[in-house]
């Protein structure tokens, strides 16, 4: 990584930060009183714990702009405390060519079954030669495959976190458009 994108990289973090802080400085009660989801992200492909954090902490800032919250677990959280989650997410290396029909999709969801799926090498290799980092694009990819989770299909837009393609140049944190964002909150609301 160059000087430019580590700079890029950082200055994407703070924009995040600047992101959570405003949700805290509203007050623990106020984040607390949004609508939540919980879902649970099962690490199969071994994304760094660090890197997984920023993306969650991306997605969750995607979600806060339209007033959802988003609980994160893991496995061993999901058993040991007995929590279902509302959405499972697994991150995962993209099966062998010709095994799939989504050749070139980063993820796909199972609406029916509340499941996405994501793929974090085909990630790591479109993040060369972006300004962009890995977790950045994990972040938004994680939240776009829970968009189609609750979001009728095809469930794409031309501007926002559901385009077809991924942003990989610009470190704005975009969300849904204001039609989907009734739809995804209201999905959430149902979901208590």
């Amino acid at each position: 990584m160059d000087i430019g994108n580590r700079t890029r990289g950082y200055v994407g973090a703070a924009v995040l930060l600047a992101l959570s802080s405003g949700l805290q400085a509203a007050g623990p009660a106020a984040t607390a009183e949004l609508p939540a989801i919980v879902v649970r992200v099962d690490n199969l492909a071994g994304v760094l714990p660090g890197h997984l954090q920023f993306a969650e902490e991306r997605a969750s800032a995607i979600f806060a702009l339209i007033g959802a919250r988003i609980r994160w677990i893991d496995q061993e959280a999901s058993v040991s405390q007995h929590i279902t989650p509302s959405f499972t997410v697994l991150l995962i290396d993209a099966p062998a060519e010709g095994a799939s029909r989504f050749v070139d999709a980063l993820g796909f969801a199972h609406p029916g079954v509340r499941r996405a799926y994501v793929f974090c090498d085909r990630i790591a290799a479109l993040n060369v030669g972006t300004p962009r980092t890995m977790p950045s694009l994990l972040g938004d990819v994680i939240a776009h495959e829970l968009g189609h989770l609750m979001l009728p299909a095809p469930g794409h837009s031309a501007d926002g976190i559901m385009r077809p393609e991924l942003e990989t140049k610009s470190w704005a944190v975009k969300t849904f458009t204001k039609p989907q964002a009734q739809e995804v909150l209201s999905r959430v609301r149902a979901l208590h």
